[in-house]
C-alpha cells in the first residue's frame, strides 16, 4: 500500500478548502479562473482594509486616552486650611524703634532728628529708571520698571536681610490680628493658628493646618458651621511708602500644602463682612502612560508640605536664578547654601533675563499637575459691617479683650471701620464634585475592536486564527522531516537497502519459499 503524499502545497490547499475564513475556500475550490481571481482579489482587498483598521486601533491604544467621570457625592467634609495675612508686612512703629540704618537711608523710616527723636516725615526716592510719565504711549519705555515696583523690590531686598525672629517680632502678631474666632459654633483663638513668613505679606497665620492631628471636619453647611473671624488690621501702623491697600489677604487651600498668598488669595477690606462660600471639587488624575501628573516624589521643593504646581514653579524659578545669576530671588525662599540677590543693575538684568527665558520656554520647568487635587471654588460676597444697630454689640465684645483695639478706635466709629473687619468661610453645601480619570481604551477594548474588524472584513474569528496556527504547525513538521532526511548519511541508507534486498527478500516457511516485497518509499 502506498502512503498518502504529504507536502507544503497539499497542506495549504487542504487548509484553503476547509478553513472557516470567508473567501478563501471560494478562491481555492472554484474551477473558473475568473472567479478564482475575483475571490482572491476580493479577499486581499478586504484583508488589506482590515490591516488599515487594525493599525488605526493600535495607534488609538498607544495614545492611552482617558475618560473623565464626574460624580456628585455627599459626605462629611474636611474643612480646608485658611491662611490670613495682614496687607502690611511690618508694623511701622516697630520698624522705627528698630531703627535700622539701611531702612532709614532708603527712606522707609524717618532719619533720627538732632535731638535724638525720629522725624515723622518719610519720603522715598525710587531708583532712577528710564520710564517717564507720559500720556503718549509711543514715548513710554515698557522695558523699564515703574517706580512703585522698584520701591517695593528695594524694600523686600532689605527685609530678607533680617533674620526670621526679627521679622516675626516686627510684623503684626496673631494675638492682635485675631480678635475673635469661632469654628462650627465653638470658640477658637490665635493659638489655633500656625505662623509662617511670606516674602510679600510678612507674618501669615494658618488655621486647620495638617500637623500631626486630623484636620477639622464639618457635618453641616452654612456660615454658622464654618470659620468666623473678627480681625484688627492696625491700619494706623502701616508703612506709608509700601502698603497701598488696607485689609487682609485670605487663602483657602488643602490642609497639607503650603499657601502662596500673593498668587492664590483674595482680599478682605476693613469695614466689611467678607463671606466666602465654598464648593469642593476633588480631582483624581491618572499618571504614568495615561497622563503627565505626579504624586510629588523626586521633587526637592523649597516650601514644606505636599506637592503643588505653584511650589514646583517657585522652586524651579529660584534654582534657575541661583545657577545663572549666582544669587536667590528675594520674592521666594532660598536654600540654606545660597544668598539673596541685591538690587544692583547687573543682578536685576540677570533676573529679568531668567524670567523671560522661563516664560519663552528656553528654560524649562518640569512641573506637571498633581495626581490628586482638592479645589475650592469660592463665591465671595461683601456686606458693610457692622450694621449700625449691631455696632454696640461688637464694641462690648472687644472692650473685654486685654489686647483689643484701644479706646480711641472703639469710641470712634470711623476709625473702627478703618481698622476692623469680619470674615466668614463656610461650605455652601456638603455635596462635592468628584472628577476621576479612567483609562479610555484598554487591552480588552483593543482586542474586541480588532476582532470585530476581523469578522466584518475577513469573516474570521479566534477559532479561525487557531486553524492558521494548526496549518503553520503542519508545515513546520513537514519541513523538519525533509531536513532530517537530508542529514542522514548516504552510506547508512545504502546499507539499509542492501539489508532489505539480501536478507529480507525471501524466507522459508514450512518448506515453502515466500517472497517478501521491499518497502515502498514514502
Amino acid at each position: 500500500m502506498v502512503a498518502k503524499k504529504h507536502s507544503v502545497r497539499a497542506t495549504l490547499r487542504k487548509y484553503g478548502e476547509d478553513t472557516s475564513a470567508h473567501g478563501i475556500p471560494r478562491a481555492v475550490t472554484t474551477k473558473s479562473w475568473f472567479r478564482r481571481l475575483f475571490w482572491t482579489c476580493l479577499f486581499l482587498a478586504s484583508f488589506s482594509y482590515f490591516l488599515y483598521q487594525a493599525q488605526a486601533l493600535v495607534n488609538k491604544y498607544i495614545l492611552y486616552p482617558v475618560n473623565t467621570d464626574v460624580k456628585i457625592l455627599w459626605s462629611e467634609l474636611q474643612f480646608p486650611a485658611v491662611t490670613i495675612c495682614n496687607a502690611n508686612p511690618l508694623r511701622f512703629s516697630q520698624l522705627v524703634k528698630f531703627g535700622d540704618a539701611d531702612f532709614q537711608n532708603a527712606g522707609f523710616i524717618p532719619q533720627p532728628a538732632s535731638n535724638g527723636s525720629n522725624s515723622q516725615t518719610v519720603t522715598t526716592q525710587a531708583p532712577t529708571t528710564t520710564a517717564q510719565s507720559s500720556s503718549d504711549d509711543d514715548d513710554y519705555d515698557y522695558e523699564a520698571h515703574h517706580g512703585d515696583f522698584e520701591t517695593l523690590n528695594s524694600f523686600m531686598g532689605l527685609l530678607v536681610q533680617l533674620n526670621e525672629s526679627m521679622r516675626y517680632s516686627l510684623g503684626h502678631q496673631a494675638r492682635d490680628l485675631i480678635q475673635e474666632c469661632q469654628f462650627d459654633g465653638r470658640p477658637c483663638s490665635h493659638r489655633n493658628f500656625t505662623k509662617f513668613l511670606d516674602s510679600a505679606y510678612g507674618n501669615c497665620f494658618t488655621f486647620n493646618k495638617e500637623q500631626g492631628t486630623p484636620p477639622e471636619t464639618t457635618t453641616s453647611a452654612g456660615p454658622v458651621h464654618g470659620l468666623s473671624l473678627i480681625l484688627y488690621i492696625e491700619q494706623e501702623d502701616y508703612i506709608p511708602t509700601i502698603t497701598e491697600k488696607a485689609g487682609v489677604r485670605v487663602v483657602i487651600h488643602s490642609n497639607d500644602v503650603f499657601p502662596f498668598p500673593e498668587s492664590e488669595g483674595f482680599d478682605a477690606p476693613p469695614g466689611f463682612l467678607t463671606s466666602a462660600g465654598l464648593r469642593l471639587t476633588s480631582i483624581n488624575r491618572l499618571g504614568g502612560l495615561y497622563g503627565d501628573c505626579t504624586l510629588g516624589a523626586g521633587h526637592d521643593l523649597l516650601y514644606p508640605g505636599g506637592y503643588t504646581q505653584q511650589n514646583c514653579i517657585a522652586t524651579c524659578h529660584q534654582d534657575h536664578m541661583v545657577s545663572i545669576c549666582g544669587c536667590a530671588d528675594v520674592t521666594y525662599r532660598r536654600r540654606p547654601e545660597t544668598t539673596f540677590c541685591n538690587s544692583s543693575t547687573s543682578v536685576v538684568k540677570c533676573e529679568e533675563g531668567v524670567k523671560q527665558r522661563i516664560a519663552s520656554g528656553n528654560l524649562s520647568c518640569q512641573c506637571p499637575a498633581s495626581c490628586s487635587d482638592r479645589v475650592f471654588r469660592k463665591s465671595i460676597g461683601l456686606g458693610e459691617w457692622p450694621a449700625d444697630s449691631y455696632l454696640n454689640t461688637v464694641l462690648s465684645k472687644l472692650k473685654t479683650r486685654t489686647r483689643g483695639p484701644g479706646t480711641g478706635i472703639l469710641d470712634d466709629s470711623d476709625r473702627f471701620r478703618r481698622n476692623l473687619l469680619k470674615v466668614n468661610i463656610y461650605y455652601e453645601a456638603l455635596n462635592f464634585e468628584l472628577i476621576t480619570e479612567t483609562p479610555g481604551y484598554e487591552v480588552e477594548n483593543l482586542l474586541g475592536d480588532i476582532g470585530g474588524q476581523l469578522g466584518l472584513w475577513v469573516g474570521m474569528s479566534c477559532l479561525s486564527a487557531m486553524e492558521i496556527l494548526e496549518v503553520l504547525a503542519d508545515i513546520a513538521i513537514i519541513l523538519w522531516r525533509k531536513m532530517s532526511s537530508k542529514e542522514r548519511p548516504m552510506s547508512s541508507r545504502a546499507d539499509n537497502v542492501v539489508g532489505v534486498a539480501g536478507t529480507n527478500s525471501s524466507d522459508t516457511y514450512n518448506g515453502h519459499t515466500v517472497a517478501i516485497p521491499m518497502a515502498e518509499k514514502i
